[in-house]
Order: structure tokens, then C-alpha cells, then sequence
């Protein structure tokens, strides 16, 4: 396929990169109408300063993207699938615009030698050479013209600076006058600009192409060099004729235009259902993402999918925005929620000492906005808070005023703070940007942090210990998680003391049952290969398992034959006793629990309505729905199953359906299925019970799902079906011992023959391995003695939906009969 990207920006920079990325295979173009290979426009500034060139601040471009420069497009062929330059024709099976914005001036500038834009590098070519001895008159105060303010004060040939503004204010409307006196101190202190508030342009003589006087509404300026920095606008111009368009070239969520080929991404779009045009990096690459995901039809590989299949794309949606500015003696950031209007109250939370100014805008309670100057606070707990739409505490956001032990943020797109890369630099002991890009992307998405990113692995180098072993990214991550499963766990139990099981806790309840710690070793290592978690995790599996009592588990027995039950209690490293009353908190369990009747509903109750949120609920057992769900009574009030479930699953922090009977009926909703009976997910009507089917379930897996969670306070990867990959993503057959057999052609013909006393493949005798996807064969049970086509039996597919009627047969499997 090839697709053109018109444009040569960030954008269309971030898109060709991960087009090729997604798919190597790709033929990928980009045509700039620049004479310059793409660069980042966030570091202009530099470009006018002369401390850097033109390739300092260029954008790494996959070198298998084919680049086309001094290429203006200006017309579309949608029908043949060209576009046109001037010189040029290109062909297209997908066609991406990404021309980005144009600035405002207000008036034509394009034949006078002492006015400029600052959008390009020709326009910094422009103004380094036309400011000597000239009066520098920037009209507009926004975040381009303020560093570019602060550029040109610190230039020597630079005497005299006026800053026009048409307003009262600097940067942003919505700041409180504190904020605007604080940014205005640090420019105009040492007496080179002037800012003249309230003020616009009224008049100017201009001779021979060059502005003479300058008039506005308060000052003559002579022989001024006139900077516009009033804002932009979708440069959208040359597609006009050929696309509908608002501001920008309309799009749906996916970025697609009205032709089904062409996309438009960036400043230089308009989403129609929002009306929304981007204005900053962050967005532009999410829309990026979406036209990507789109053109390919694929998407990042999520939680409940179990195969490489193409995958609905990824919708544009508007999200929180993160903005930084870092100018001379102040730095400034903002956090802004779509939702954010001038309806809205403020609250302001200053320190003149440290020149802070800390700006909450409220909307009926919740945080919709926050500008901070200098400010201390955790950005990433205000996005955080915004996010959730929760009500503010005011007195928490004065306490939370102060800087977080991972300092100061420094990407906002990356979400890395100060202490972040600190750690980086001192873990790795990395001396450069391009060494970073192994371990973050930190600096690399929107550009405009990069300059700080260095500056930190700069100053962070007196840190590193030269005898420290150098570690890779994957050591780094390994790190990480195992340390926050840790802090997990520090939780659990500070706030469960009264359940505090600890290691000295477990080793004597070995010693008083006859287990040695190199089964409880060997158990935990067997656990943690299964749940395929790195070795180093064994840790914290151990500390894990003595946790495992700190969440109350209610197991409801419902319509099955207690099979799971029966196969957990006969569970053997550790022993039964020992599991369930001292490792997992199993706080009702009629099968199991000492207490009866009445005695056992007030536990039942106690748990549901003081631990709301609290506990994982286990249902064992299919769930009869034909007469109102009559078929299936349980305790002394005779209470219906779905009742019972439906008051048990409210509150649960967690549902698990143990046994196939959970998972769709099994056996009890065999036909003709006169009960009705269903799974537990179905007699819910919720999609987010996690299935644990097995006719029985293997306890590990049972015990590896609650240490999943306990862990990382998140569920593993799951299946279509809402079962944990690794526990059901390998194929039964795949990882069968008599796999060998079927590959030799092999196969017991009938019981008992000398195939069967061989050992031989059954899958002449029905065995369902093939279409089963479970981890018996690698997993076992009975502590990994045997399973059932070890022992001599096919497998019979209990994992699988409709297992009963569609595979618990004898016979060999036909699967044209699906």
C-alpha cells in the first residue's frame, strides 16, 4: 500500500514513523513544501539565537520513508488518486494531509523586508538578520511569542523590545492579575521591554518595502522590526476546492474526510462532531494514532483479546492537556479538561516568598482547569482529579501545594517528572539524550521538554557510581513492577493488621504440618512460571501468598456437584488446612466454613454490607433461570440462586466463575436444559466476570488469579472469553506428551490396545486437545503428578463454551459440525 503524508511537521513526522513502524512493508511519502528536511518548530528560538543550526533541532524520519522536498501540493485528483505540486505528480492509495497551520498577520507582509511570522526556519533566517538596530515590536503574548520575547532580551544586538497587546493580559485570558504581574517582573526588570497593554495598531508608513513608522492607539515606533505573533489559522487553503471544510478540512473520529482515502490530521483538521481544530503536539499525535489504526485496521493488542485478528480502530476522542512553558525566571503549566468554559469559579493559592501562584478553576465543584506559576504541585495528581470528575477538597489542594518526592514534572506527554530521570541516569548510568531513548520517550513526542531532558542527565552525571553494572530497559521495568508489587503488598498490611500473616507465621505452620520450605519453594516457583511472571518475582509471590488472607473471599456453591470445591480441598502444597484458614481468608463457604444456618447468613451479611468493595466473590456452579429461578434454592430462607449471586456480586471487588457450570451452565445447562440454567457472566448481564472453567478448574489457577490481583491490584491479560491468558492461551495438543504419537501417526484405535499400553496419541478416541486451550498439560494436578491424558483419557474440551454437547463424547471430533 502507499500512502502520502502531505506535510512536513511533527505530525506528518510522527505518522510516517509509525506507519512504518506497524507495518514495515509500507510505502511511505512525505512531501514538505520546505527546503529543509523536517524539524521541530518547538525549538525555533534557537534557530534566531544562532545556538543551534538547522540540524540540531531536525526530526528523526524512519530512513525507509521516502522524503520529498520544496513539494507545495495545490491540487487533488481524488478520482485517479494523485495530488499535484508544481513540478510534480504523486500517486496514492492513501492520502494523509498534515499541512498543519499558517500564522495570522493583519495585513499582507509578504514584499516588506522588516516584518515577520516566526513559524518557519526561514522566518528565524529573516529576523536574525533584520533586527540589528531596529526596534522589536511583537505583537501577541501567547506561548510562541513569550519565547520568543525571552530569546530576543538575552540577544546583545537587541537594545529595544515593545510587546503590543490588545488585552489586559500574558499568556492566558483566564490569569488573575498576580499571575500576569509575576510573568510580567521577569521581563521588563532590566529596562529592555516595554509592554504596552490595550494597544493595536492603527497606522504605518511604509517606503520602498519597508515599514518607516509604526502607529498605535498609545506609540510611534521608528524603523521598527514588526514580529506577528497574533495567532494561526488551518492551512487548509490549496484543499479547499477539492474537500469540505469548516476551519480546518472536516473529518469523522477516525480522521477520514468525505473521501474514503483521505485523511486529515493535526492542525489542519477539523473533527466535524466536536468542532474541534488541535492546538497542541499531544493531540495532533492522538489523532495521529487513530488515522493509523484506521488506514491499517489494527490497534494495540488489548487485555480480552486472544488472537492477531485486525481489530475495530481507535476513535479520536478529546482528552486532558498539558502544557508547559519554562522562560527565564519562570515556569508555567497548565492542565486543561475539554470540558473547560468561562463558567467557572477560581481559587488562588499563592507565595510571595517563592514567587508561586497555584490557579484551580472550578466547575460546579470539580476541577476543570490549572495554571501554576512556579508552581509545586504533582501534575499528574491534578490530571488525576480532573480526570475523575470528583468533587475538591479545598483544603486538600492547599496540602497538596507542595512539591512530591518525584519533583517537578518535566514531559508532560510522557508524564516524567525530575526524579524520574535522575533514577534513569543513576540505574543505567546513561551520559547522553540518545542513550535515553532505550528507556523513555521522554523528550522525543512533542520536543518541547527536550531541552530539560537534558539539562537533568547533564546535571545528574556526578551521580552515577562508576563501578555500578550498566542495566537494560527490560532490567529497568523488571525493577519497577516488582517494586510496586511490593508497595501493594506494604498495603495490605497496614490496612488488615488484624489479619497480619507473616513469613515467621507461615514457616510455623509448616513446621506443625510436616511441609518443608523447598515444597512451599518449589510450589511458589511452579506458580510463578505458570502465571509466566520473571523469576525474580518468586519474592514477592511469597509475600503474596501470605496476603492472600487479607481479602475476605465469599464461594458460593450454586447448581454443580461441588467438583472445584473438591479439587481445591484436595489441594496438597500447602496443605488444605493451612490454605484456606490461614492463607485465604475463605469467609463463607457452606461446603467448608464451620459455621451453620442462621450463624452462617449473618457472616454472609456482614461481609456484603461492611466490606463493600472489599471482597471477592467465587461462584461455583451454573445458575438455573426457568421459573424465575425457582429450580435452585439455597439456606434456611430458602433464598433463589441468581438472588443470592445478584446480592453477592453487587459490591464484590471482584467476580471469579470457577468450573465450566460458571462459565456458560456446563453440564447442568446440557440439553434440553429444563432448568435454564446459564453461566454466571450471562445471569448477571455483566462482562467483566473473569472465567476460570475446568470440569474440575485447577486450584493453581484459582490461587494464581487472586495472587494476580492481590499483586498488581489489576486482573492478567485475558481471552475473548474473559479467562486469564496464561492460564488458557496455550493449546492443549501443542503442549501434550503424546504430541509426538500424532506427529508419527500414531493413535489408540480402541481401549486397552497395545496403542493404549504404548501410550499413543487418543485422538482417534475423541480426544479434544486439538480445539482446547488450557494449561492441564504443562500445569497437571495433584501438585503436577498426572492429568487426564497422562492417565489414559482424551481430553474432553471442559474449558470450552457448550463443552457437554459438543465435545464430551468419545468420538472423534468432526468440525465441519460447528
Amino acid at each position: 500500500m502507499r500512502v502520502l503524508i502531505v506535510g512536513g511537521g511533527i505530525a506528518a513526522v510522527y505518522l510516517a514513523n509509525n506507519l512504518k513502524k506497524q507495518n514495515s512493508a509500507l510505502e511511505v511519502t512525505v512531501l514538505s513544501d520546505e527546503k529543509y528536511p523536517p524539524y521541530d518548530r518547538i525549538h525555533l528560538c534557537r534557530l534566531v539565537d544562532g545556538s543551534q543550526d538547522i540540524d540540531a533541532i531536525s526530526l528523526h524520519l524512519d530512513p525507509t520513508v521516502k522524503l520529498e522536498l520544496n513539494q507545495k501540493i495545490n491540487k487533488i485528483d481524488k478520482e485517479n488518486k494523485r495530488v499535484f505540486s508544481d513540478n510534480s505528480m504523486f500517486t496514492y492509495d492513501k492520502l494523509i494531509i498534515a499541512t498543519g497551520s499558517k500564522p495570522i498577520t493583519l495585513f499582507d507582509i509578504d514584499n516588506i523586508s522588516n516584518a515577520a511570522v516566526f513559524r518557519s526556519a526561514d522566518d528565524c533566517e529573516l529576523i536574525t538578520n533584520g533586527i540589528d538596530g531596529r526596534e522589536v515590536v511583537i505583537i501577541g503574548s501567547g506561548p510562541i511569542g513569550l519565547e520568543l520575547l525571552e530569546t530576543l532580551n538575552e540577544m546583545p544586538n537587541v537594545s529595544n523590545i515593545t510587546l503590543l497587546i490588545r488585552g489586559k493580559h500574558l499568556y492566558n485570558k483566564n490569569l488573575s492579575i498576580d499571575s500576569i504581574k509575576t510573568i510580567e517582573e521577569c521581563y521588563i526588570k532590566n529596562g529592555k521591554i516595554k509592554i504596552s497593554y490595550e494597544d493595536e495598531i492603527v497606522d504605518k508608513f511604509i517606503e520602498n518595502g519597508e515599514i518607516k513608522l509604526l502607529k498605535t492607539k498609545k506609540l510611534q515606533i521608528k524603523n521598527p522590526f514588526l514580529i506577528f505573533g497574533t495567532g494561526i489559522k488551518p492551512n487548509i487553503q490549496s484543499f479547499r476546492d477539492s474537500l469540505a471544510c469548516g476551519n480546518g478540512i472536516l473529518t469523522n473520529l477516525y480522521m477520514q474526510t468525505e473521501d474514503e482515502d483521505i485523511y486529515a490530521v493535526g492542525e489542519c483538521a477539523e473533527v466535524k462532531e466536536f468542532g474541534y481544530v488541535a492546538g497542541h503536539v499531544k493531540e495532533c499525535t492522538t489523532q495521529a494514532d487513530s488515522a493509523i489504526s484506521h488506514i491499517l485496521q489494527i490497534e494495540p493488542k488489548v487485555a480480552n483479546s486472544d488472537c492477531e485478528a485486525n481489530f475495530p480502530a481507535k476513535e479520536f476522542d478529546l482528552e486532558i492537556s498539558i502544557d508547559m512553558l519554562k522562560v527565564g525566571e519562570f515556569d508555567l503549566v497548565e492542565v486543561n479538561s475539554p470540558k473547560f468554559s468561562d463558567d467557572y469559579e477560581k481559587i488562588l493559592i499563592s507565595s510571595k516568598e517563592q514567587s508561586r501562584i497555584d490557579e484551580y478553576f472550578l466547575s460546579e465543584d470539580k476541577l476543570v482547569r490549572f495554571i501554576g506559576i512556579n508552581s509545586n504541585v504533582d501534575v499528574g495528581y491534578i490530571e488525576s482529579l480532573i480526570e475523575s470528575s470528583d468533587e475538591v477538597d479545598i483544603n486538600y489542594l492547599y496540602q497538596n501545594r507542595l512539591i512530591g518526592e518525584r519533583g517537578r514534572l518535566i514531559c508532560s506527554c510522557e508524564h516524567i517528572y525530575h526524579q524520574d530521570l535522575v533514577d534513569i541516569v543513576t540505574q543505567t548510568g546513561i551520559s547522553s539524550f540518545s542513550e535515553l531513548s532505550d528507556f523513555s520517550e521522554a523528550g522525543r513526542v512533542c520536543g518541547r521538554c527536550k531541552m530539560m531532558v537534558q539539562d537533568v542527565i547533564k546535571d545528574s552525571q556526578h551521580l552515577i557510581d562508576p563501578n555500578m553494572p550498566r542495566k537494560s530497559p527490560e532490567d529497568i521495568k523488571l525493577e519497577r513492577d516488582i517494586a510496586k508489587v511490593q508497595k501493594r503488598l506494604d498495603k495490605f498490611n497496614t490496612i488488615h493488621p488484624r489479619n497480619n500473616l507473616t513469613t515467621e507465621n507461615l514457616e510455623s505452620a509448616m513446621e506443625s504440618l510436616e511441609i518443608a520450605k523447598h515444597e512451599i519453594n518449589s510450589w511458589i516457583s511452579m506458580v510463578t512460571a505458570n502465571m509466566q511472571l520473571h523469576p525474580n518475582f518468586e519474592q514477592v509471590v511469597d509475600g503474596a501468598l501470605c496476603n492472600l488472607n487479607k481479602v475476605p473471599i465469599i464461594w458460593l456453591e450454586l447448581a454443580d456437584c461441588s467438583g472445584n470445591s473438591e479439587a481445591f480441598i484436595k489441594s496438597t502444597n500447602p496443605a488444605i488446612e493451612d490454605l484456606i484458614f490461614d492463607y485465604i481468608s475463605l469467609d463463607y463457604h457452606e461446603l467448608l466454613m464451620s459455621a451453620s444456618g442462621d450463624q452462617s447468613e449473618s457472616i454472609l451479611e456482614d461481609i456484603i454490607t461492611n466490606q463493600k468493595g472489599e471482597y471477592i466473590l467465587i461462584v461455583e456452579g451454573a445458575v438455573p433461570l426457568a421459573m424465575d429461578g425457582k429450580y435452585l434454592r439455597i439456606g434456611p430462607k430458602g433464598e433463589k440462586g441468581i438472588e443470592l449471586l445478584q446480592k453477592c456480586a453487587k459490591d464484590a471487588a471482584l467476580v471469579l466463575a470457577v468450573g465450566s457450570c460458571a462459565l456458560d451452565g456446563g453440564i447442568v445447562a446440557a440439553s434440553p436444559n429444563p432448568t435454564g440454567a446459564v453461566g454466571v457472566s450471562e445471569a448477571l448481564k455483566r462482562d467483566d466476570i473473569i472465567n476460570l472453567p475446568g470440569c474440575p478448574t485447577n486450584p493453581t489457577n484459582i490461587v494464581g488469579t487472586l495472587l494476580s490481583y492481590i499483586m498488581f491490584e489489576e486482573l492478567p491479560a485475558l481471552d475473548k472469553f474473559n479467562r486469564p491468558l496464561w492460564a488458557y492461551e496455550g493449546r492443549v495438543h501443542d503442549n501434550c506428551e503424546r504430541r509426538g504419537h500424532y506427529e508419527l501417526g500414531e493413535f489408540v484405535q480402541e481401549w486397552g490396545d497395545d496403542g493404549a499400553k504404548k501410550g499413543y496419541c487418543l485422538f482417534e478416541m475423541g480426544c479434544k486437545g486439538p480445539y482446547t486451550n488450557v494449561n492441564c498439560p504443562t500445569m497437571k494436578f495433584n501438585s503436577g503428578t498426572s492429568w487426564p491424558v497422562q492417565a489414559g483419557h482424551g481430553c474432553m474440551g471442559c474449558v470450552e463454551m457448550g463443552f457437554v454437547d459438543k465435545f464430551a463424547n468419545e468420538r472423534k471430533y468432526v468440525e465441519e459440525d460447528i
